[in-house]
């Protein structure tokens, strides 16, 4: 088992423990895609297996018919000519849409991810009753504290400005 593989049944077996109709839906999206994929990959290995044993056959025509070479081309050997270049050319075609269902899976199981932790990301903390905002005041730095109201009369305290210039002078 791959390590795509046991990702992917990690998530289901997390999707499947949810029940809430966006699993459920993802999950059927899932299985659609999944199976596109597989389907895809069983006609790229027949392409692929068609064009080698065409080219097999192409070869032994090379070798054992005698009218290979001459101008008038044996059937046998027009008939494995066009099976090696069908093949190659729906192997190509194949491999392009193998890879956009692969992306499509993808997408999905980053959906996926992305979905289970949004719903196990623990939730924010609460906001401080007393919120602080920091200003700029005459190269002061304040912070200014707005309180909610509680009925009571508010009330202004002034602090005095202490200065050093009432120490005693050292001589």
């Amino acid at each position: 088992m791959t390590e795509r593989e046991k990702q992917t049944r990690f998530l289901k077996e997390l999707i499947r423990s949810e029940d809430r109709a966006e699993f459920q839906e993802l999950e059927v999206q899932i299985i659609k895609a999944e199976r596109d994929e597989h389907c895809i990959r069983s006609a790229v290995w027949l392409m692929f297996i068609l064009a080698l044993i065409s080219g097999a056959g192409l070869g032994y025509s090379a070798v054992f018919v005698r009218e290979f070479f001459e101008n008038a081309t044996p059937l046998i050997v027009k008939i494995f000519t066009a099976l090696v270049l069908a093949s190659v050319m729906c192997l190509v075609g194949f491999l392009g849409f193998w890879a956009w269902t692969r992306a499509i899976c993808n997408r999905l199981y980053e959906q996926c991810r992305k979905l289970i932790i949004s719903l196990h990301r623990p939730p924010p903390p609460p906001l401080s009753p007393f919120p602080a905002a920091l200003s700029q005041t005459h190269g002061l730095q304040v912070y200014t504290i707005v309180t909610p109201e509680t009925g009571h009369e508010a009330q202004i305290i002034t602090l005095p400005q202490s200065t050093f210039s009432s120490l005693p002078e050292a001589s």
